[in-house]
């Protein structure tokens, strides 16, 4: 079931963006993850689960107004798709 509502926010050229408003499951990344995208310089933050559908190869979403790169996905058998989300590091 899905809780929260998330904006997917598709970049068009340098100066225009386009956003949708999903329906998803917003859950904290495990320890494993956590680790795996540190070691790439990347802080996971979230893990979003939606309808593959909603999905169009976003590279940004909006969590509570703060903006998140979708630095990974992982497609499910059960026609969802799972966004990693986070920050780079230092920046």
């Amino acid at each position: 079931m899905y809780d929260d509502i998330v904006i997917l926010v598709h970049e068009i050229d340098d100066e225009t963006t386009e956003e949708k408003e999903v329906f998803a499951t917003v859950e904290s990344v495990g320890q494993n993850e956590f680790f795996s995208a540190a070691q790439a310089g990347l802080k996971a933050e979230f893990k979003i689960s939606l309808w593959i559908d909603d999905y169009d190869n976003e590279v940004y979403v909006k969590i509570n107004g703060r903006n998140y790169d979708i630095y990974r996905t992982y497609m499910r058998r059960d026609g969802k798709i799972e966004l990693y989300c986070g920050k780079k590091i230092g920046v």
